[in-house]
């Protein structure tokens, strides 16, 4: 398979009715993990990389591999610079060679919220790269839990439109009672805006904020219109919980490192594994 941009991807899965995960891929266990269990489940996937999440893997150093772990999977993958703050970072992602950059201009008044996504998606475009843009602000954070700044703003549908139309991105990611991180309680989703905005724009649409739903909550935000899932925390909690128990067993003088990093792919493509089935039984669901 090629390596592709988001959009080829997400408008398959959009015209189908099924979610595609997007995973963090900030180092190669997750990385590998991530490929492994999708050609494993026959499905397409789209890899990540977050700087607030791994500051210290710098992009240039991971995206090679991200690259070529897409070009050489057996099934389509794609690469994507998760919330890129400003232009010398979608610079940078598109000059490492990723399918697709996101621009997260969401904290922005919406007029320069537009006017900054334009300018991404001129250069991104004329690079042949994707563009995924947000409107609304996601709340919360996927990297500090308990974080009590859970600030969101819901996406306006009619601006939902404006925005897609003035911009011309490929992907829109949206603001519907969806959180960064784990939900404290049961989430209170907006399925009707979703469905509102679904049904004006034919731009394919991401939820960031997919750890930690309940399991028949996926089928229902798929079959409103979203197609594109961001899924980390609950992820980095489940491997982190089997990487405690594992090193609970190991002796105080055994030399544990070098498989450290085979229980973490392992747990990661596990956990990916899981991931797809839920997504797959939510296609079911509604199919």
């Amino acid at each position: 398979m090629t390596h592709v941009g988001a959009k080829q991807i997400l408008s398959e899965a959009q015209r189908q009715g099924y979610g595609v995960p997007c995973l963090l891929a900030g180092n190669l266990e997750m990385l590998i993990g991530a490929v492994q269990a999708a050609e494993a489940c026959n499905a397409p996937l789209i890899l990540a990389y977050n700087a607030q999440v791994t500051p210290q893997i710098p992009l240039p150093l991971i995206a090679p591999a991200m690259v070529k772990a897409a070009e050489g999977a057996r099934v389509p993958i794609a690469t994507i610079l998760d919330h890129g703050a400003d232009l010398a970072s979608i610079e940078q992602a598109i000059a490492c060679g990723l399918s697709t950059v996101m621009y997260d201009g969401s904290a922005l008044p919406f007029e320069e919220n537009v006017r900054r996504t334009q300018e991404v998606v001129r250069i991104a475009h004329a690079h042949g790269v994707d563009v995924e843009g947000e409107l609304g602000a996601v709340g919360g954070s996927s990297i500090e839990l308990g974080y009590s700044q859970a600030r969101s703003e819901f996406t306006d549908p009619d601006q939902a439109v404006e925005f897609v139309a003035r911009t011309g991105v490929d992907v829109l990611a949206i603001s519907f009672g969806n959180l960064h991180g784990l939900y404290d309680g049961a989430p209170d989703l907006d399925l009707a805006r979703v469905r509102a905005i679904a049904g004006r724009v034919t731009t394919p649409l991401a939820m960031h904020g997919a750890s930690g739903l309940p399991g028949s909550a996926y089928a229902a935000v798929i079959a409103a219109g979203i197609s594109k899932i961001n899924y980390y925390t609950a992820m980095a909690r489940a491997v982190t919980h089997s990487l405690r128990q594992a090193l609970a067993t190991a002796g105080e003088t055994d030399l544990v490192y070098h498989r450290v990093i085979a229980w973490t792919t392992g747990q990661f493509a596990s956990e990916t594994r899981r991931l797809l089935h839920l997504l797959r039984q939510s296609l079911e669901a509604f199919g």
